[in-house]
């Protein structure tokens, strides 16, 4: 598959668009045009980029955060938050001798990753997720930093198999617990699991998130994601599927009030 730079990009800001509808509390900002300055050769230098992925980073769409909010970056996914790449706290971490503090997945090398390859959200600890796009054969990889993805295994995950045996790319091989999508199905995908309510917004911050490797009838009646459930219902979710058509003010409301109730 030949990676499309510009549909990439379309899609992650329609998806961002969408998070920021839903349980943002921040817009989304836009490339200016030639790309953001503070993206660049220099600044990712640890990482090794190839001129494409430096490329995409700098036409990526990001959150509207300020220098002091660098650090809480919302989540597009349970623990899983935007990797704000402009940042000179994301800047300094690419300096840091430290491969735990990169700001991309951990895989014991340095880099982190493979040229082509650029992370555009990593986990919170070792409870979220990481998502990584290559330049090269346009696939979006998500992972599962513990090794066991708890969402079904697409097809495409049989183009793991050349991974095989290389230790450069032995965080997406078979064993690694990454799935394999095309950019389009992969956020079609993350905006089915909110629509379907398995995964909720409550702010930009706090993702609850009931897995698909845990079924509805395994949680009981008083679990704070079923709770959760009937205050989205309550406010209309989901609306007209796009984060349009229901009262979010009526849901932060909902959720107010039972934080108070102290439930």
């Amino acid at each position: 598959m030949v990676f499309d730079q510009s549909e990439f990009v379309r899609l992650l800001t329609d998806y961002y668009e969408f998070c920021s509808r839903t349980f943002w509390d921040v817009t989304v900002k836009h490339a200016p045009a030639g790309g953001w300055p503070s993206i660049n050769h220099d600044t990712l230098a640890r990482l090794q980029k190839n001129d494409q992925a430096v490329e995409l980073l700098r036409q990526l769409p990001y959150p509207d955060l300020d220098a002091s909010q660098a650090f809480f970056t919302p989540l597009i996914m349970d623990h899983t938050q935007v990797v704000d790449w402009r940042s000179e706290y994301t800047h300094t971490l690419i300096r840091n001798n430290t491969l735990e503090a990169k700001p991309e997945p951990y895989t014991n090398r340095d880099p982190p990753l493979t040229p082509s390859c650029a992370c555009i959200a990593t986990s919170v600890g070792r409870d979220g997720y990481f998502v990584v796009v290559d330049t090269e054969d346009g696939y979006v990889y998500w992972a599962d930093p513990n090794g066991e993805h708890d969402e079904p295994e697409p097809e495409l995950n049989a183009t793991l198999d050349r991974f095989t045996d290389d230790p450069a790319n032995r965080w997406r091989d078979r064993l690694s617990g990454v799935n394999v999508y095309q950019p389009a199905d992969f956020f079609a995908l993350c905006k089915q699991r909110f629509r379907e309510l398995r995964w909720i917004g409550e702010d930009q911050c706090n993702i609850s998130a009931l897995r698909m490797n845990y079924e509805w009838d395994e949680l009981a009646e008083e679990d704070e994601h079923v709770e959760l459930v009937a205050m989205m219902r309550q406010a209309g979710w989901p609306g007209d599927g796009e984060g349009r058509g229901w009262d979010r003010t009526k849901f932060r409301a909902l959720l107010q009030g039972d934080s108070e109730s102290g439930k």
